[in-house]
């Protein structure tokens, strides 16, 4: 039987869906801009955007793995069915992002078209993987976080997926979760920061993000 957490201490999820287009979105930006004319000349910059997106996808899965799915096993046992199919999910698109990490590897050193037309197609793999498996997870398995997971485990979740990226990937985590937010959610996302880091973030983050997707746009 289910043993949810009291009402008092369950959760607000919210940021699960913005994640999620933010995933969605990374790939097919990447894509594009692996496959747009004159990418071999800014090689370095691009491979460093897709391997950004390889990265936020393994700190997010690595970070349910570890500390989402155990918990869900535990309290809402009625549903480990859903739980063993979510880690097999993440299992089959992790084959998919080694495949794309082996490809943007062998474009970075030689940018060809036929690299670049692989590793493009690589990163369809990834996210029609993904397609299933974020679906599934907003629909059946965000009502039972936000019953079964208080809110300070959610909110440790989130700094231990944050914590995962390299240090010159964090303006590019945060450039992105505001580029593909909602005015209301990146209001809500920013207000939940420390005000020393928003101050970084506008002082400094948002012109070297910026910088960035200019390098990889070109």
């Amino acid at each position: 039987m289910a043993t949810p957490v009291d009402a008092v201490r369950a959760c607000d999820p919210w940021e699960m869906a913005l994640i999620h287009r933010v995933i969605r979105r990374g790939f097919e930006q990447a894509r594009v801009h692996v496959l747009a004319a004159g990418a071999e000349s800014r090689a370095e910059a691009v491979a460093a955007y897709v391997d950004f997106q390889l990265d936020g996808l393994h700190a997010h899965h690595s970070s349910e793995d570890e500390l989402l799915w155990p918990r869900l096993l535990e309290r809402a046992e009625l549903s480990a069915d859903l739980i063993h199919r979510m880690e097999q999910q993440h299992a089959a698109v992790h084959k998919a992002v080694d495949s794309a990490r082996d490809a943007v590897t062998a474009w970075r050193t030689t940018p060809t078209a036929a690299g670049a037309d692989s590793l493009g197609a690589a990163l369809e793999t990834v996210s029609a993987r993904l397609a299933e498996h974020l679906g599934e997870e907003e629909r059946d398995v965000v009502p039972l976080i936000a019953t079964h997971i208080t809110q300070a485990e959610w909110d440790h979740l989130g700094k231990i997926a944050f914590s995962k990226f390299k240090s010159n990937q964090r303006f590019t985590a945060m450039g992105e979760l505001l580029a593909t937010a909602r005015p209301e959610e990146a209001a809500r996302m920013l207000a939940g920061l420390p005000a020393p880091v928003r101050v970084i973030w506008r002082l400094v983050g948002q012109r070297r993000y910026q910088q960035f997707i200019k390098s990889v746009e070109g």
